[in-house]
């Protein structure tokens, strides 16, 4: 059926001061997603300052090659994610510079919060080295 997770990445528009999120959904890799998700993070160093550009880096990382596929990966804006999953959601916030897991409750996206790092924190622990 699928191993699915669902990361955010938010951050504030200087221009008005609005959070905004977008999501991604990958219906694979919920058993690799902190790693997965650690490896984007770190390609987007150079622009954590930046939450659009590092957005963009971040989901191309997680997505790499399979921009092209029917299926695979959804996104969505808004403040919370519709798609149902198997794990709980992890926010990465570029303007706090943190990223936080929230436990899987049926029915919300949000649940619970389990764990909270700052970037380089989540990549120090869940970076896999090749």
């Amino acid at each position: 059926m699928g191993d699915r997770y669902t990361v955010g990445f938010t951050g504030f528009d200087e221009t008005d001061n609005e959070e905004r999120r977008i999501w991604l959904y990958s219906h694979w890799g919920g058993n690799v997603r902190h790693a997965e998700i650690a490896r984007a993070i770190e390609a987007a160093t150079p622009r954590w300052s930046d939450p659009t550009y590092a957005t963009r880096i971040a989901i191309s990382n997680i997505v790499g090659d399979s921009w092209k596929e029917e299926t695979g990966f959804g996104i969505e804006a808004g403040p919370t994610c519709l798609t149902s999953v198997e794990y709980g959601a992890i926010l990465v916030d570029w303007s706090a510079k943190t990223v936080t897991e929230y436990a899987y409750e049926r029915g919300q996206l949000l649940g619970q919060e389990v764990n909270q790092w700052d970037l380089d924190g989540f990549i120090s622990q869940y970076r896999v080295t090749v």
